[in-house]
């Protein structure tokens, strides 16, 4: 029976690894590394139980330490990852250094006294096992390992009470772990066997650790992101050193520019194309001291730009990436736009009431031309609408915020026009229903920018500066974070102008609880406890209570819209 129990606690203990890299196979830190500890840890007490002899414990024993002797600062990683909480690096290397002394000194085992003074081979009801008179190694380790158990819950009661940007969940279940090791401690003494126990907590703490890699996954909006968006790379990169000698492309610079192919890597840059001649002047130009960023470059009747990146290679001398990205929708789109500027302009003199007309349909129609390209947009910009209708609505009542009835109605006007930007994002990236890589990523986080350039191209003539300035950072600034983590500038806290700060939780809410294509709805609950948790994060936490209040109004709203699709 106790083989038997060991040897499911094995099983179970290694297929819970595998589903972790199922689930999570791209995740980084410290949780696969523990679920790999454990099934080490469970797999050496089966050896232990089937061993037969002293020669066969003493190898089991160190397979034991192998896996066990890594967990407890394994944990303390993953509380500071689960709490946010940073701790300096030589702290980090310290702490593996007395973890390599402990494990060095298990492994004396049969060699010497240090960390058993003797140890004997036993057999009880078929399982093999052992007793031994513990060494000084031995106290260290249990010094150790209680140690990092007061480091741990020490970290997890400063969360609970300091940290409410936490998963609260999450906490609950790092609590749970650090409970059972306790407890465990004391049984193990009771029942005077390691063996029976261990195991048996090492696959409980597993079972815990998948489910805060579940809530840690669900709860990370910035890798939700990622992953959402995550496929192919569409830009060309070229890589030269500073001393013009070729050091290679990705595919997709050899298929848009095959002129590229005849480039040796290690050899100097032959001057025999438009582009190589670019970047060799480019690096000239650079040598001297004359450091630009950005180019332009016309190519086979496509327009292009190319992005500079340098980075240390070797001494003085340094690596020259530069990023191609084809411009040419947005280069066309932009002219489109300069010619129904000037061809607005004159209808203007004529009669200004028709041209505003005209002028706001083209904004309505640009924005439902965003939702007709978008394969997950369906009506967002309609409900988001609405949202900061009803946001702007308690929003009027708190007269110490300082802002004019002018504002709220311009900041309700303005919203549509948030992701209008998207008009000049490619198509095989906006109507793709699958996941972007990231390189694609970067690429539709360029909407916010394109987005205020439409704006200003096609409201300054007609409408009043105010307006303009609201429509534009609107657009321009509704996927900042207040924590200065978001885009495109990186604004934090009160940089971000209110008007956005507003959008932005408009934004979110309305992709959270609406269906899309790469996911179905969240609860009314879900996105709610996401938006709290957010605030002072990815959202103003001065509009909280402004959320809360809102609340009914917004669920009734999106209600309402799942009783008229019914």
């Amino acid at each position: 029976m106790v083989l038997l129990y060991l040897t499911i606690l094995t099983v179970i203990a290694v297929f819970n690894f595998f589903v972790h890299y199922h689930v999570n196979p791209r995740q980084n830190g410290p949780y696969p590394l523990l679920l790999f500890c454990v099934f080490i840890a469970c797999l050496g007490h089966l050896m232990l139980a089937l061993s037969s002899n002293l020669d066969q414990v003493i190898l089991s024993n160190k397979v034991i330490y192998l896996g066990s002797i890594f967990m407890p600062l394994l944990t303390f990683n993953a509380c500071l990852s689960i709490c946010k909480i940073k701790f300096p690096t030589w702290s980090h290397d310290v702490l593996m250094i007395v973890v390599l002394a402990v494990l060095t000194m298990s492994m004396t085992v049969g060699y010497n006294g240090l960390y058993y003074k003797s140890i004997k081979y036993i057999q009880t009801n078929g399982v093999g096992n052992f007793v031994a008179e513990y060494g000084i190694g031995h106290d260290i380790f249990n010094f150790c390992m209680v140690g990092f158990v007061i480091i741990n819950v020490t970290l997890i009661i400063y969360a609970f009470f300091k940290k409410k940007n936490v998963s609260f969940k999450s906490l609950i279940a790092l609590s749970s772990i650090e409970a059972v090791s306790i407890l465990s401690f004391f049984i193990s003494r009771v029942v005077e066997s390691d063996t029976m126990v261990m195991p048996a907590v090492y696959v409980f703490d597993q079972f815990a650790l998948l489910y805060i890699c579940f809530r840690v996954k669900r709860y990370d909006v910035e890798q939700i992101i990622s992953q959402v968006l995550e496929t192919q790379n569409a830009d060309s990169y070229v890589l030269i050193s500073s001393n013009n000698n070729f050091l290679g492309c990705n595919a997709v610079a050899y298929e848009t520019f095959p002129t590229l192919k005849n480039c040796r890597i290690d050899h100097s840059t032959p001057d025999n194309f438009e582009l190589n001649h670019l970047l060799i002047a480019w690096n000239k130009e650079l040598k001297q001291g004359n450091v630009t960023i950005e180019k332009k470059f016309e190519y086979d009747g496509k327009h292009y730009k190319i992005l500079l990146r340098q980075l240390p290679l070797s001494g003085s001398e340094k690596i020259n990436m530069f990023r191609i990205e084809d411009e040419t929708s947005m280069h066309n789109y932009i002219n489109m736009l300069g010619t129904n500027n000037v061809r607005l302009e004159l209808m203007l003199k004529e009669n200004d009431t028709q041209i505003r007309s005209i002028q706001e349909q083209m904004v309505v129609g640009m924005a439902h031309m965003v939702e007709s390209r978008d394969s997950n947009t369906g009506s967002h910009i309609k409900r988001t609408s609405r949202v900061v209708q009803i946001l702007v609505e308690y929003l009027r009542k708190d007269p110490t915020l300082g802002h004019s009835e002018f504002f709220y109605d311009s900041l309700v006007s303005a919203a549509p026009m948030h992701d209008i930007g998207k008009i000049a994002i490619d198509d095989r990236i906006l109507r793709k229903p699958g996941r972007f890589t990231p390189q694609e990523y970067e690429e539709m986080k360029e909407h916010p920018e394109k987005g205020a350039m439409i704006v200003e191209n096609l409201l300054t003539s007609v409408e009043s500066p105010d307006f303009v300035r609201i429509a534009k950072n609107v657009a321009r600034y509704h996927h900042e974070r207040f924590d200065g983590f978001g885009y495109p500038k990186k604004l934090k806290g009160n940089d971000i102008p209110f008007e956005a700060r507003v959008m932005a939780i408009a934004d979110v809410y309305d992709a959270l609880v609406s269906k899309r294509c790469y996911k179905a709805e969240m609860s009314f609950n879900e996105a709610y406890e996401i938006i709290i948790e957010g605030m002072g994060t990815q959202f103003d936490p001065a509009l909280k209570d402004c959320f809360i209040a809102c609340r009914k109004k917004l669920e009734d709203y999106y209600q309402s819209l799942s009783e008229d699709e019914a």
